[in-house]
């Protein structure tokens, strides 16, 4: 009878005991959070103008004018349009899925930190429309730790690519983009590259010669590479007209377009790039400068 007393308190200890841990408040319990909200801000995406995004490696102000986004700040610059609406497409759908942490001690767990975090600022007609800080971005799918300026709460944020859409790399929110030129458009190009001067130019028949010499399907390659010509970095290097260039490509597509490059005996070898117009010095590769920069014989395929 007095093993059997025992047992029954032994379990009821250890009953108490689970009680105890699963009601008490011991601290972060993310299932038990109310979600009383599942966005920060609405926008109208036709309305959105500006976006500012701030973090330790700089700020950058995107702004929209004439239908085409360019970077604002920290320099003026032309950005890719297509990638920054993606940004916008993305904050109109963004959709707070739970709270993941209201403990101030965990924020560096889910990326808020100074190196890593980016704080984004949205405008619709010039009017701050609403704000918040990116931390880390989710494991598996489209999805970001986010919080509201002022708390501790972190989210877990569906729509926001933190890897893709808030680069921490200033210069990552350039257009790499050098020059485009449709194929099809192309009249002449001349070359003077390697100490020859040659140019390659439509016959009456509508194909690319040089004289009397029809190209090889290597000039094919040039023609692809000009309709889509990117840049591997860019360069603070000051180039005028006046700087004794290694290479010249005209392109006359109806209207003239000079691409001068300067090539740098470094190792690895690369180009400096200047387009006459084009306030920006690009970078190449000697394998991305060369898709262009081919001698006579080779165009020829002899």
């Amino acid at each position: 009878m007095k093993s059997k007393t025992l047992l029954y308190l032994v379990v009821f200890i250890v009953l108490a005991v689970a009680a105890y841990f699963l009601t008490s408040d011991r601290g972060e319990k993310t299932t038990s959070y109310d979600l009383s909200e599942t966005r920060f801000f609405e926008i109208d995406s036709a309305k959105v103008d500006k976006i500012e995004i701030k973090n330790i490696k700089g700020d950058v102000v995107l702004s929209k004018a004439t239908g085409e986004w360019r970077i604002e700040s920290p320099f003026q610059y032309r950005t890719v349009s297509s990638y920054v609406e993606g940004i916008v497409s993305g904050l109109k759908n963004l959709k707070i899925e739970s709270i993941v942490s209201t403990n101030p001690e965990k924020k560096d767990t889910y990326g808020f930190t100074d190196d890593n975090q980016s704080e984004v600022s949205v405008y619709e007609n010039g009017v701050l429309k609403g704000k918040f800080i990116v931390g880390s971005a989710a494991p598996g799918g489209i999805s970001s730790y986010i919080k509201k300026p002022d708390s501790e709460t972190v989210y877990l944020a569906d729509g926001i690519d933190k890897n893709n859409y808030f680069r921490t790399d200033i210069s990552e929110w350039k257009d790499k983009n050098i020059i485009s030129i449709p194929q099809q458009g192309i009249n002449s190009i001349e070359f003077n590259t390697g100490g020859e001067n040659f140019t390659v130019a439509k016959n009456a028949e509508g194909k690319f010669a040089i004289g009397s010499d029809t190209v090889s399907v290597v000039f094919s390659g040039i023609l692809n590479a000009l309709q889509n010509y990117q840049t591997k970095g860019f360069s603070d290097t000051t180039l005028t007209d006046q700087t004794a260039f290694t290479d010249k490509v005209i392109v006359d597509w109806g209207t003239k377009t000079q691409i001068n490059f300067l090539k740098i005996d470094s190792d690895p070898v690369k180009y400096l790039v200047m387009i006459p117009g084009d306030q920006q010095i690009y970078e190449l590769d000697d394998i991305t400068a060369k898709t262009v920069l081919k001698s006579k014989k080779e165009i020829l395929g002899k």
